[in-house]
């Protein structure tokens, strides 16, 4: 299985649900890691299931590089729990239909930036790779050996894991000089927090101070204009590409 795309499955497949959030958004909207897992085992225990029938064996080409049916099954049902969980909140269904499409695109725009970011010839060192892991497995309150084991645990041993963290550097590093940095202003953080007030108020929620948020939502802003930035560089990206889409 061609696991390149785990790394920045998120990248992209983020990128409609963040364009999609205001800045009116309380910064902590975004459910916890714990909150996707609860997800992912209620959508196991009831409910729909994630439909791959009818997928077939090669669902993209891009640029001449396949993206499998074996890619598409991976991040279709790795999502599949957690937009389940959102539409039952919405009290909707889930159109598979609909998000095989967006799957399959998202696919195809992750191809797209890793392309894009060998074109540039951006590459991480043996040193990075070493920094990322152990960075990693601190957030997760392990360390580089128990991280590696619950990796293995997934089918994934260490040369998949640093490929993975491979690609995921270089895209970022690949990102950071396409896009530059972005920090917002004092008026934008003010207006997203008026937004966020009224929304809480219209909700009867409890409103934070300004200070006490004030660090989260300028990362929110920051996440939300480079979601803008990468969306626009794949449009671009797009345009020079050659792409045989067989959903």
């Amino acid at each position: 299985m061609n696991k390149k795309f785990l790394a920045v499955l998120t990248l992209v497949a983020s990128l409609s649900l963040v364009t999609a959030c205001s800045a009116s958004d309380a910064p902590d909207a975004s459910p916890s890691a714990s909150e996707s897992v609860s997800a992912s085992q209620s959508a196991e225990a009831e409910g729909p299931q994630p439909d791959v029938s009818g997928v077939p064996d090669v669902v993209a080409t891009v640029n001449g590089e396949e993206i499998t049916k074996a890619d598409f099954v991976l991040m279709y049902e790795g999502q599949f729990p957690q937009v389940l969980e959102q539409a039952q909140m919405a009290g909707q269904e889930v159109d598979q239909k609909q998000l095989r499409k967006q799957t399959a695109e998202g696919l195809v725009d992750t191809e797209l930036l890793i392309q894009h970011a060998a074109a540039r010839k951006i590459h991480a060192t043996p040193d990075d790779l070493e920094a990322a892991l152990n960075d990693i497995a601190t957030s997760l309150n392990t360390h580089r050996a128990g991280f590696l084991a619950s990796m293995a645990a997934t089918g994934l041993d260490e040369n998949a894991v640093l490929a993975q963290i491979r690609t995921q550097l270089e895209v970022e590093r690949m990102l950071a000089n396409e896009l530059g940095s972005f920090s917002p202003s004092e008026k934008e953080l003010n207006a997203a927090y008026d937004s966020m007030v009224k929304e809480q108020k219209d909700k009867g929620g409890e409103i934070p101070a300004l200070d006490d948020i004030k660090a989260d939502l300028s990362q929110q802003l920051k996440i939300q204009k480079e979601a803008v930035g990468v969306k626009g560089l794949v449009a671009k990206l797009r345009k020079d590409a050659k792409i045989t889409l067989n959903m």
